[in-house]
């Protein structure tokens, strides 16, 4: 199963400008870490990590599948680590 859908909430789409991240950048987190993520017990269903180009460390969460389409994830937010 790939992820071949993102929908972006307005909560998810602000923090990722504020945080100063890439979209693309968390989708491919999404997409490359989905095998191995992890429950949230938060918004939203599940947590994966990433690294930015620049070596930052980032979380994003996410609900899948959304609309019950298998291929689409729906981020609800991302930020960076310390």
């Amino acid at each position: 199963m790939a992820i071949e859908h993102y929908v972006w909430t307005d909560h998810a789409q602000l923090r990722l400008g504020q945080r100063h991240l890439d979209r693309l950048e968390i989708e491919h987190a999404i997409s490359e870490g989905h095998d191995a993520r992890e429950v949230n017990d938060g918004r939203a269903q599940w947590l994966v990590r990433g690294t930015t180009a620049d070596g930052t460390t980032f979380e994003a969460i996410y609900d899948h599948p959304h609309g019950g389409d298998v291929e689409t994830v729906r981020i609800v937010s991302v930020w960076r680590l310390p």
